[in-house]
């Protein structure tokens, strides 16, 4: 990123809104938009408490406020952050939290959306549970991105109907969860530790190592390499070794050993077992599945 292509970016989104202004739509079943472009100048009062919007909790909305010059301040749970050029913050109305412009700031331009959708409220409810409001959003990122073409259609009009409004919120949705996703459970060390985690299953398939076993294979207490395999990984040790054993009986089952042998060659109790797990993860018998593979 260059100092120049973020202002091209600014100048592109107060463009998209000068012929607009702030306006506000409605579409049936109460899913509805607003959105702005807004700069504040030293000595404004401006300031918003969550709690005090006149929004009822019955009919939350989502508010996103993105930084694209200046500084404007976040306050939530008794920490403030200082919102600069590339940051943002996602929040629900109504909730706990004021943002503001900062006594020292000499000014706060940014641009805004207010949606409400229930699927995106329940998910940005869900986002909010694990992450901070504010956070970093380089203009590049998909997820900006999104949301920049969320607001540039809905300046230009494009929001005519239910289905041009969910294409646009969910794709911003989408990649904002992917990118806070990414942000938690870094690749590199993610793939690395799942790929270790795998070679040590498949050398020990047939008696399904236990919990225990792999925090011994990475050197730690079993407490410890549970907590770490889930905050790295996102799923549970459990979980994956399961995963992987399942993927080594796709494989059998594509080459005619019985149910029983299956289950014995990858760690599963008998095959009775090995039925219910299959069946619990893929919706469907070892049996079924077989024959629709064995017809291609």
């Amino acid at each position: 990123m260059t100092g120049s292509d973020f202002d091209l970016f600014h100048r592109r989104l107060r463009r998209a809104f000068a012929p607009s202004g702030e306006a506000f739509l409605s579409f049936d079943e109460g899913r509805q938009i607003g959105w702005g472009y807004d700069t504040q100048k030293a000595g404004s009062p401006y300031s918003w408490d969550g709690m005090r919007r006149g929004i009822s909790a019955r009919q939350p909305r989502v508010l996103f406020q993105y930084t694209l010059s200046g500084r404007g301040g976040y306050a939530e749970g008794g920490k403030t952050w200082s919102l600069g050029p590339e940051q943002g913050f996602t929040v629900l109305l109504p909730s706990s939290h004021r943002y503001f412009l900062p006594a020292d700031s000499s000014h706060w331009t940014f641009f805004w959306f207010m949606l409400r959708h229930p699927l995106v409220e329940e998910r940005i409810g869900k986002l909010r549970r694990k992450e901070a409001a504010a956070q970093n959003w380089p203009h590049e990122s998909a997820a900006l991105q999104a949301a920049a073409a969320l607001f540039e259609a809905a300046c230009a009009g494009q929001l005519r109907d239910i289905w041009s409004f969910e294409e646009r919120v969910f794709a911003w949705l989408w990649e904002t969860e992917r990118e806070l996703y990414r942000r938690r459970y870094p690749a590199d060390e993610r793939e690395q530790l799942l790929e270790k985690t795998r070679r040590f299953v498949l050398r020990r398939l047939e008696r399904s190592p236990s919990g225990a076993d792999l925090a011994e294979a990475h050197g730690l207490e079993r407490t410890r390499f549970c907590r770490k395999f889930k905050m790295t990984t996102g799923q549970s040790p459990a979980a994956f070794v399961t995963a992987v054993r399942l993927e080594e009986a796709l494989k059998l089952l594509r080459t005619g050993p019985k149910l029983e042998e299956i289950a014995a060659r990858t760690g599963f109790a008998d095959a009775n077992h090995f039925c219910k797990v299959f069946r619990r993860h893929f919706h469907s018998s070892p049996g079924a599945y077989r024959k629709l593979v064995l017809k291609k």
